[in-house]
């Protein structure tokens, strides 16, 4: 943790509370350099979008010291880890030793965002456990205190604190708010293959190249204030990995991009599409609720989203 005090304001404690975690999609992703400490230096567009998990917290006992008695439950059973090896529980542990609570913490969590699909579920889970624990205990740390906590846990989770359009630099912690999104649809489709964060950025070869940054400011708060319509012109440097691959995803793309011509369609690694508002393709979609896509695979999904917050 960093060093400076915390940042807190007056805050009531509670003894439950549930808490909404938003699936996130990438806009941009641009990798520029391996770094030092193992992490890749990335900057990339940053969206949280309908498709959410839930978690409820309740504090069952505060106790008087001592380390917390944390339970984890997950519905459906069997989708995540239900023990320390979730990065909620993580969470939860971290921010009762920073702050030295005890007690016996529930955590309940609702899973709807699929697993190893790059659309951030575990670290949004994360974060919203410990925006929970910020108000069961009272603490009434800001979101930059949280921010700073998160960092702890995984590079996306700073982002699920704040929420909304971002741009990410560094590692994905150093967050710039842009303009929100206010209009235009996401059709997420899940294709029935599964794709670690971390497998794909290992298969980056990286060598000794050193990309520039691409994103300017200026220039993306123009395209989102007309967005989704006109140009777009973000792109994936993950897309160098996954594609050549996986030969059913590139399959995928091309029949999407054949049917959906005024469409901007963008892979994203875990299988993530992006759409206009009015596209055939996202037709029919009931937003938040999965619709199966037999044609994708037996396990195949796609949701038609808007963007949160």
């Amino acid at each position: 943790m960093p060093d400076r005090a915390p940042r807190r304001t007056a805050a009531v404690p509670c003894s439950s509370v549930t808490v909404t975690a938003p699936a996130k999609v990438n806009l941009h992703l641009e990798v520029l350099r391996h770094r030092d400490d193992g992490y890749h230096e990335i900057e990339t567009i940053l969206q949280t979008v309908s498709l959410c998990d839930h978690v409820r917290a309740e504090l069952r006992d505060r106790g008087a010291g001592g380390p917390p008695r944390i339970s984890l439950s997950v519905e459906p059973s069997g989708s995540v880890p239900a023990s320390r090896l979730n990065l909620a529980w993580q969470a939860a542990e971290l921010f009762c030793r920073s702050g030295g609570f005890g007690g016996e913490l529930d955590l309940q969590l609702t899973k709807r965002i699929p697993v190893e699909a790059g659309l951030g579920g575990g670290s949004s889970d994360a974060a919203a456990v410990l925006a929970a624990c910020n108000r069961l205990y009272g603490t009434g740390l800001s979101p930059g205190s949280l921010q700073d906590m998160g960092a702890e846990l995984g590079s996306d989770v700073p982002f699920f604190i704040r929420g909304g359009t971002q741009a990410a630099r560094g590692r994905g912690t150093e967050l710039q708010a842009l303009t929100a999104i206010t209009r235009g649809k996401f059709l997420i489709v899940k294709p029935d293959i599964a794709l670690r964060t971390s497998d794909v950025y290992a298969g980056l070869n990286m060598g000794l190249t050193l990309r520039s940054p691409k994103v300017n400011i200026r220039t993306v708060e123009a395209l989102i204030a007309r967005f989704p319509t006109g140009s777009w012109f973000g792109a994936n440097r993950l897309e160098d990995v996954v594609l050549p691959t996986q030969p059913a995803l590139q399959r995928l793309v091309q029949s999407l991009r054949e049917n959906n011509r005024r469409s901007d369609v963008r892979q994203r690694f875990g299988g993530l599409r992006r759409f206009r508002r009015r596209t055939s393709a996202g037709r029919g979609l009931a937003g938040g609720r999965p619709t199966r896509l037999a044609s994708l695979g037996r396990r195949s999904l796609a949701w038609r989203c808007s963007r949160q917050g």
